[in-house]
Order: structure tokens, then sequence, then C-alpha cells
């Protein structure tokens, strides 16, 4: 247990590591006394109830890592307070509500590890302030909502897990700003639309899941460009029309495209052959002679009623 005595230690204490310590019970409030702390970490163990207000004390904190508990409850604007955070774990948990408006004030944030909660809101537009953030992980949560615009504003962000969520609507085209992110997963959520001839400006991409949504439309050949993409995974949409053939794309497992509207190309992607351009010449020119005959005889009946009508 951390008992409540844990607060009479030393207020100039900078760390209090206990990772994996089986330490059982909820934390207590007097941890909050550490007003110099810098790095808390009390992950994988057994912590239950919610997180404290007291947190909001440790006015220095810089990594705040509480993953791998079981805590309940709301994470709480008092989080807010800790403006010199730079990274925080709070993942598999059983953490609820909302997402803090305000966590896009603590302009500080390098990394916000989410994942594996009940959390249901939607992603402020706030967090577009986040202008050094370098990893967004809110995966396997209720999220719900469109993604916002402000997304783009996160330009140096590495890794954007929104893997298991409810996020609907299109993919905004702002999401081509972020050229230095290596790892995007939209995977399982509601998305619709097409995917914008802007993910070509990512650059860096190496890893893109956007499998098990609803988004329609062709796959952009232009993504050819990318040239570090290693995984591609667009299956169980709504997809249709020629799967690109150059690129990262001759590397592409057959898998990763199954499961759409009307996808065609190689053999290799075992989909069907997309129809030739010499074949669609070849029915226009018939189609140009039917019309020219139908128009003829059209023309032989309007005499005819003419002169013998």
């Amino acid at each position: 247990m951390l008992p409540a005595s844990v607060g009479n230690l030393s207020t100039s204490l900078l760390k209090f590591h206990a990772k994996s310590c089986k330490i059982k019970g909820r934390i207590a409030n007097e941890i909050g006394n550490f007003s110099s702390l810098l790095f808390l970490d009390i992950s994988e163990n057994n912590l239950v109830g919610s997180i404290p207000t007291t947190i909001g004390n440790l006015r220095n904190l810089q990594r705040f890592n509480l993953s791998n508990n079981k805590l309940t409850g709301f994470i709480g604007d008092h989080i807010c307070k800790l403006q010199h955070l730079g990274e925080i774990y709070l993942g598999q948990n059983k953490l609820s509500g909302s997402l803090p408006n305000c966590l896009g004030n603590i302009t500080s944030l390098r990394e916000i590890h989410l994942g594996s909660n009940k959390v249901s809101s939607n992603i402020s537009p706030n967090l577009g302030n986040l202008q050094d953030l370098l990893v967004l992980d809110v995966s396997s949560n209720n999220m719900v909502g469109s993604l916002p615009p402000e997304i783009g504003n996160l330009k140096v962000i590495t890794k954007m897990d929104l893997l298991m969520n409810q996020f609907t609507h299109g993919i905004p085209r702002e999401i081509g700003e972020l050229q230095n992110s290596l790892y995007l997963s939209l995977r399982h959520n509601k998305l619709q639309g097409s995917i914008p001839d802007s993910e070509s400006n990512m650059v860096g991409l190496e890893f893109l899941d956007l499998s098990h949504n609803n988004i329609s439309g062709t796959i952009p050949k232009i993504l050819e460009k990318l040239q570090n993409l290693k995984y591609f995974n667009v299956s169980i949409n709504k997809f249709y029309g020629k799967i690109p053939s150059g690129g990262t794309f001759k590397n592409l497992s057959s898998l990763f495209f199954i499961d759409n509207e009307a996808l065609c190309g190689s053999s290799r992607f075992s989909v069907p052959l997309c129809p030739t351009s010499s074949k669609h010449k070849s029915n226009r020119k018939k189609l140009l002679v039917l019309y020219l005959f139908l128009g003829l005889a059209i023309l032989l009946f309007l005499s005819y009623l003419c002169l013998y009508g």
C-alpha cells in the first residue's frame, strides 16, 4: 500500500519510482506534498480509485506515469496545472469521461499515452497548440466526433495512434502537414470520405493503417511517392478502382486490400484485372457506329414519312 505517511518524505524529493512493486489500494492524497518532484512512476501495479486532485500540486513534474493499473474515474483538469509536464502515461487503466480540453495549454508536452481506457470525448482543437508533441496515443477508447483540422499543427509528431475508437466523418486534408510522422493508425473507426491526396506529403511515413472503416473512393496513385512506407492497410473499407502498383506498393500483401467494394489491379493483389484502355476505346468505337446506324435509320424513316405519309 501507499500509506498517508508517504507524504512525510522530504519536499525536496526529485524522483519517486515504484514501478512493478505489487502496490495495491489507492494513491494517497499526500503524494501532492512532493512540491519539487520531477519524475513520478507508479506504473504496473494494482492501484485502484481515481487520480487524486493533489497531483495538481506537483507543479515541477516533468514525467508522470500511472500506466498499467486499475485506476477509474476522470482524468481531471487538475492535470493541466502541471505546466512543465513533458510526458504523461495513463494507458491500460479504466479511466473514463472526457479528455481535458486544457491539455492543449501544456505546451511542454512531448508524449501523451492514454491508450486502453474508456475515455469518450472528442479530440479538442486545442491539442493543435502542442506544436512540439511527438507522440499521441488515444487508442482503444471510446473517442467520438471528427478529427479536427488543427491536428495539422502537430508538425513534429512521429506517432499518432487513434486505433479502435468511434471517430466519424472524413480524414482532414490538413493531415498532410505531418511530414515527420512515421506511424499513423486510424484502424477500427467509422471514418468516411476518401483518402486526401495531401497524405502523399507525409514523406516520412512508414506505417499507415486505415483498415476497418467506411472510407471510399480510389487509392490515390500519388501515394506511390511515399518511399519509406512499409505497411499500408486499407482492408475492409469501400474502395474501388485500380490499386497503385509502383513504389512501395510493389511489396505489399494482398491481405491489405481485402473486403473492399471494387478494387482491381495486378493479380498478385488477388483482385480482378482492371479494364484496359484499348477495350474502352474499342467499346467507344462500337457505340459510335451503333449511334450512326440508328441516326441513319431515323433519317430514312422520317424521309419515308415525308414522301408517303
